[in-house]
């Protein structure tokens, strides 16, 4: 199976590509039987005649598309591995609206509508769905502005975008896994990545940390900086959106380095005054959430 095709399609739609081993996700080894494989962030490209170059070689190459390098955010939302996956999440909810098995383009919904986003807008893009019947969703994302690739939902929510020296990297329409082919659902443009999404998955940089020797056995209440900022979010979210955005806004302390127990007391008390649903209760539990889903306890 002869694959140079759909990687030039990949290059004419502006993606940089490069191989991935056939019927794997794993970049391509450069000598067969060797374990080297390409450095597949410095490999993608968008040259034509390197393009060629490569799928002369490596003809039924998987297409590898490097998201950073080409300016894109790729939304991958998956389908359930289990039943009730969601259970004890802030998301458990949707098991009430879609029976046991909910999967990742029902939560990103979800999170589209519950932070006031356009679903239409959402899904209205390049989209293609994958060879375990998931589907990844095209967005260009804004030039300069970091992304965190934390997953929102683990296991049903990922997202490929502009972290690191390179972000990450899926495979384009045309690849195809021991699970089945990748194919592209439409041939619509690829939108702007929607601001609410953006504001969801901008990175933030970390606060400075100073000595602990430094500072004594006090540290300086953070009334302003990350968490001031992530306090007034809360305080001025809306009504029937303040869980969303308390999780988003714990989520993105957790991202900052903020401790689980300098964050809790204040994100709560911001909840609470805005008699945000549930009260302390619900905001504690959701603050803890956040913090799980970061991979961080504290």
């Amino acid at each position: 199976m002869n694959l140079i095709a759909y990687a030039v399609q990949a290059v004419q739609r502006g993606f940089r590509v490069f191989p991935v081993e056939p019927l794997g996700k794993t970049p391509h080894t450069l000598i067969p039987g060797q374990s080297f494989t390409l450095r597949w962030g410095e490999a993608a490209t968008h040259s034509l005649d390197r393009v060629i170059e490569y799928w002369s070689r490596w003809p039924d190459a998987n297409i590898g598309i490097a998201c950073k390098p080409s300016g894109l955010l790729v939304v991958d939302c998956d389908m359930p591995k289990q039943e009730y996956a969601l259970a004890g999440t802030e998301y458990a909810g949707l098991h009430d609206r879609f029976g046991s098995l909910v999967d990742g383009t029902d939560v990103y919904r979800h999170i589209c509508e519950s932070l006031s986003g356009d679903w239409r807008e959402c899904h209205d893009t390049y989209r293609v769905c994958t060879g375990s019947l998931g589907c990844h969703y095209y967005y260009r994302w804004p030039t300069g502005v970091g992304a965190t690739q934390a997953s929102p939902v683990p296991g049903l929510l990922d997202v490929r975008g502009s972290a690191g020296t390179w972000g990450g990297y899926v495979l384009g329409a045309g690849s195809v896994t021991h699970k089945g082919a990748y194919v592209a659902e439409c041939e619509l443009p690829i939108r702007d990545a929607p601001g609410w999404l953006v504001e969801l998955l901008r990175a933030r940089p970390r606060p400075r940390l100073s000595h602990p020797a430094a500072e004594g056995p006090f540290r300086q209440p953070r009334a302003g900086g990350a968490l001031g900022g992530l306090v007034r979010a809360v305080e001025s979210a809306q009504p029937g959106n303040r869980n969303q955005v308390l999780l988003w806004a714990a989520r993105a302390a957790a991202g900052d380095g903020i401790a689980l127990d300098e964050a809790l007391g204040p994100l709560t008390a911001a909840y609470v005054a805005v008699r945000g649903d549930g009260g302390e209760r619900q905001a504690r539990a959701t603050i803890r959430s956040a913090y799980r889903l970061q991979g961080r306890n504290g």
